[in-house]
């Protein structure tokens, strides 16, 4: 009886298998061409965040939370174009009160995704990089250029045109939108603000330097977020001023001081290796870690829709946990080691890199790669094995890679880079990662799933 039951499940198995071969030939070539899709799709997806890195880093007036919310924007662009082929997906409309997308989807088998997304990165970034120097206005050109001569040779003219189109009018309702935040939309255009008045009291930042440059981005706090507000992450304090010895400021401050006398090679190479925000010749902190994504992209092979998710949520959480963090800067407007060292330890002491020209408290880098691995550790796992090479073979600084065996362990790596640096205290650092971790948490729980999302279906409505 158990040898009859066996012989018919068995061939039970083998008819389901014969009929799915079957299905596959007749159908095949619609599973092989999404398949071949969602990889163009993907490499299309890297391919054009790499650019967007050469465009941050050589434009002016691209600094770090305002490339963070830049990124946010691009890639809410491209997860809005390739919306519809992402079945079970929801549009960011749930999370962005005024932005209207495209009323007219395409329809079912009439939509290359490829070609969406080629558009879609090409349109925002040329509204985003007006003022790139022209060799990069023509990188733009050339990658979009390059990409839809490829699909013309394999896909109908008229869905091209039509995937192009939609790809096109994502990016610009995403643009419209981006024009509705007053305080951060063309940021990268008025970095300063020459009319802030500095506090006087002890112990807080002012502009320092033979030509002290004006504050960085004071009201950047007023800039509207995705998903995590400033009341939703509180920011502990700072410790309290003090320049007792003993002090918990004083003994920081020490740290800072003792570790820099000499620094160690080791600690000399991570110090340097982390030390983006050198405009013109580094990407931003936030940069720094959609360099980190790109490379991991690479290797993991993960399914489209995982890495346009993984971009968009990463992009956000960078976005709203620097605007978290610049409030907070100009909140409690403590002044950077360098400053306290001179006063109160050592007249001479200077740090390995020149300072940021905004408060110290908390650590915009730590709070960038605290959120950004957070969203990276919840797509392709904690323990990612990856060496980061974003800086390899730079002649300026040891460019050598590094290997890492979690994004948390690079995100405390970039934080602690700040105490070596010289530029950060270390609570500036355990805060940023505090926060950072806080709001990336927070972005990781957005319901961008229909399964999860509870909201209304604008396509059905459409």
């Amino acid at each position: 009886m158990k040898r009859n039951w066996f012989v018919c499940l068995k061939n039970a198995f083998l008819f389901a298998s014969m009929l799915g071969i079957a299905l596959g030939q007749s159908c095949g070539s619609l599973g092989d061409s999404e398949s071949e899709e969602h990889r163009m799709a993907t490499e299309a997806t890297l391919a054009w965040n790499n650019l967007m890195l050469d465009l941050e880093r050589y434009t002016p007036g691209y600094r770090p939370p305002v490339s963070a919310r830049m990124f946010a924007y691009v890639e809410m662009a491209a997860y809005e174009a390739a919306l519809p082929d992402l079945q079970g997906y929801v549009s960011m409309e749930q999370y962005c009160p005024g932005y209207v997308r495209p009323a007219i989807l395409p329809a079912k088998g009439q939509f290359h995704l490829p070609s969406s997304i080629n558009a879609a990165y090409a349109q925002i970034l040329r509204d985003f990089f007006p003022t790139t120097p022209e060799h990069l206005k023509k990188r733009i050109d050339d990658l979009e250029d390059s990409y839809a001569r490829r699909f013309h040779e394999i896909i109908d003219v008229n869905i091209l045109y039509q995937s192009k189109t939609y790809g096109q009018s994502v990016s610009k309702a995403v643009w419209q939108w981006s024009a509705t935040d007053k305080e951060g939309h063309d940021a990268f255009l008025y970095n300063f603000d020459r009319n802030y008045v500095a506090d006087s009291s002890p112990g807080c930042w002012h502009p320092q330097g033979k030509r002290p440059l004006p504050p960085l981005l004071p009201n950047w706090g007023k800039v509207r977020s995705f998903v995590a507000t400033i009341p939703d992450i509180p920011v502990k304090p700072p410790l309290p001023f003090e320049e007792s010895p003993g002090s918990g400021l004083h003994t920081e401050a020490l740290e800072v001081f003792s570790v820099s006398h000499p620094l160690s090679k080791e600690n000399r190479w991570i110090a340097e290796l982390w030390s983006d925000d050198l405009p013109g010749l580094t990407v931003t902190p936030a940069g720094r870690w959609i360099s980190i994504a790109n490379q991991a992209m690479a290797e993991a092979h993960l399914p489209f829709t995982e890495v346009i998710e993984t971009y968009l949520k990463m992009a956000i959480a960078m976005c709203d946990v620097g605007i978290v963090t610049w409030n907070s800067k100009y909140t409690y407007n403590r002044e950077r080691p360098e400053t306290y060292i001179r006063r109160v330890i050592k007249t001479d002491w200077s740090p390995l890199h020149e300072n940021p020209n905004f408060p110290s408290y908390p650590s915009g880098h730590s709070a960038f790669g605290a959120a950004a691995a957070e969203v990276l550790s919840a797509h392709l796992g904690d323990q990612f094995t990856m060496t980061d090479r974003t800086h390899e073979n730079r002649q300026e600084f040891t460019g050598k890679p590094r290997t890492y065996h979690s994004f948390t362990e690079m995100a405390q790596e970039n934080a602690t880079s700040r105490v070596l640096i010289g530029v950060h205290y270390r609570m500036d650092c355990k805060e940023g990662l505090r926060i950072g971790k806080n709001v990336g948490q927070k972005v990781n729980a957005m319901a961008l799933r229909r399964a999860e999302a509870r909201v209304f279906e604008k396509n059905d409505e459409r």
